[in-house]
């Protein structure tokens, strides 16, 4: 399972036929050789893929799992450009840029935008019955990093409601991993799974320390 979970399709695909809740969207697939399924019609405010549209703000991920250059595209109306995600380099996640215009080349997911408070929260677990959360600062807001005195990213613990507590056991079943990783958006009075991670966080972190004490009782 570590293999689909490297593939954004596949995590999706099983989300789905798990009854998870999963933003809308839809894969353009240029490598396919069905031209069905990389069709893309670009304008300014919204894109059309394979017949689905999106609307801006919409998010656009590379479909490998590996890939952490996710962009947020933005309405005309809220100024245009787009803001870059990528994985942590020293105090940055994202920098926004004035292009407007989605990637022309390699494979992706193109789904809503979920507008959340500014967090994000980041779920894992130990075994279908064990959960643990923590919210971080959105790296979609201004792509700045709040780190700790000991230069640790600032995270706070998280209360799970019961519907989401039954998500963690989903995803832990669906995925079949005894310690899994998932991110959590809180919408419109609703929770999504928007990425499965697996086993993926450090061992010098807190929440490497709780999990530990999880699986050591």
């Amino acid at each position: 399972m570590q293999y689909d979970i490297q593939d954004r399709r596949k995590v999706y695909s099983i989300l789905g036929s798990e009854g998870i809740e999963i933003p809308r969207y839809a894969v353009l697939d240029r490598d396919s050789l069905d031209p069905k399924h990389h069709e893309l019609v670009e304008s300014e405010d919204h894109v059309e893929v394979n017949g689905v549209t999106f609307n801006k703000p919409f998010v656009e991920k590379p479909v490998s799992a590996e890939d952490h250059n996710i962009y947020i595209y933005y309405p005309t109306s809220a100024g245009g450009g787009s803001q870059r995600l990528f994985r942590k380099i020293g105090s940055r996640s994202s920098v926004y840029s004035p292009e407007s215009r989605v990637r022309k080349t390699g494979s992706f997911i193109y789904e809503d935008f979920m507008p959340t408070d500014g967090t994000d929260v980041k779920v894992y677990t130990v075994g279908p019955d064990y959960a643990h959360a923590e919210a971080r600062k959105s790296p979609a807001l201004d792509g700045k990093v709040e780190r700790d005195r000991e230069g640790k990213e600032i995270r706070y613990p998280v209360i799970l409601s019961n519907a989401e507590k039954l998500i963690s056991r989903k995803v832990c079943l669906a995925f079949k991993q005894a310690v899994c990783g998932f991110d959590l958006l809180r919408a419109n009075g609703k929770s999504f799974v928007c990425d499965v991670n697996g086993f993926s966080f450090g061992a010098g972190t807190n929440t490497a320390h709780t999990v530990v004490g999880a699986i050591s009782t």
